[in-house]
């Protein structure tokens, strides 16, 4: 009896072994074979592109939830009820509103805009667009993005604030993707969003495709499980980098790229570390930053004009409260 019990045991860990690293290994091209599925039907189905995008997202959350579910990368970094209902959600329903409305009327007026408009990329090949949009795209992220970072005066400093709002969780999942103020939404869907199209004229279908490049890496960008990207971590940017944009040691909290790593490398902020994740998370109470479980008085932050600390946490990687 025992002797078959072993070899039970035995097979069912080899199983889990074998899918763990099916999914460390094979999630990533599996995701991006469905995003370029998704992208081609839409190409050829025109009239579908909203459709095709809702699908593409539900799609692909629910994979990445049920893989975080069971086989979390850190599980104190994990999604509890606690998180979800004092703080993930409430945000969600906080912002739902006005994000999705701002999202929407900024997708259709980007649509709008690169269908009506004429610009330097207007009828150039579809590829060419791709590549371009998302070069420009990842320019403009990177430089909005260390901005908000940098950010200490009296003005801009609440750009910073605004954007903390993000770095406040000491936990990484796919959820808490949401937890982030409308002005930062704002800044990022203006200026870096709209501002290419308006400039450069790209064709809608291109929109469609080199934003769902962006999409695929910002989803899974706080994914919560052990995905590896090897090599291409140095032409995009994964959950092994993001991860530590988000380390609490503000010498680590590099990796200022959304989709790709180029700018990351170009300047000097690239931080690549294969299979050692950032020891602590989030933002510490005691550098003058809201706790974590508060989201209207985070919601509030910007507006405040209390210190804060440059850094997030000590180098002796103390965590945060």
């Amino acid at each position: 009896m025992n002797s078959v019990t072993e070899v039970s045991g035995g097979e069912d860990l080899r199983a889990s072994r074998t899918f763990a690293w099916l999914v460390r290994w094979g999630l990533y091209p599996s995701l991006w074979l469905w995003t370029l599925v998704c992208i081609g039907y839409a190409i050829s189905h025109p009239d579908s592109m909203q459709e095709v995008q809702m699908i593409k997202g539900g799609v692909m959350i629910v994979v990445l939830l049920f893989c975080e579910w069971i086989l979390p990368y850190r599980r104190r970094w994990g999604m509890t009820w606690r998180y979800l209902l004092k703080r993930d959600l409430v945000f969600i329903v906080f912002n739902g509103a006005t994000i999705a409305l701002l999202s929407t009327a900024l997708v259709m007026v980007a649509v709008v805009v690169s269908e009506y408009t004429e610009g330097p990329m207007s009828g150039k090949p579809l590829f060419l667009q791709v590549v371009v949009g998302l070069i420009v795209f990842e320019a403009l992220q990177y430089g909005v993005h260390r901005i908000m970072h940098m950010s200490r005066g009296p003005i801009t400093n609440v750009l910073w604030r605004a954007h903390s709002i993000h770095h406040l969780p000491q936990q990484l999942y796919v959820v808490m993707h949401a937890v982030f103020h409308p002005i930062n939404a704002i800044v990022v869907r203006l200026f870096v969003q709209l501002l290419p199209l308006w400039a450069l004229g790209f064709d809608p279908l291109a929109v469609l495709a080199y934003g769902s490049v962006i999409a695929l890496h910002g989803t899974i960008s706080h994914f919560n499980v052990d995905l590896r990207m090897g090599w291409l971590n140095y032409l995009f940017v994964g959950p092994e980098l993001h991860r530590y944009h988000h380390s609490a040691k503000s010498h680590e909290a590099h990796n200022y790229g959304a989709a790709l790593s180029l700018f990351d490398l170009l300047f000097n902020t690239f931080l690549y570390r294969p299979g050692v994740p950032p020891q602590v998370l989030g933002l510490k109470r005691e550098n003058g930053y809201p706790e974590q479980v508060a989201p209207l008085t985070a919601l509030l932050f910007p507006l405040s004009v209390s210190a804060v600390s440059a850094d997030m946490v000590e180098q002796s990687g103390d965590v945060a409260a």
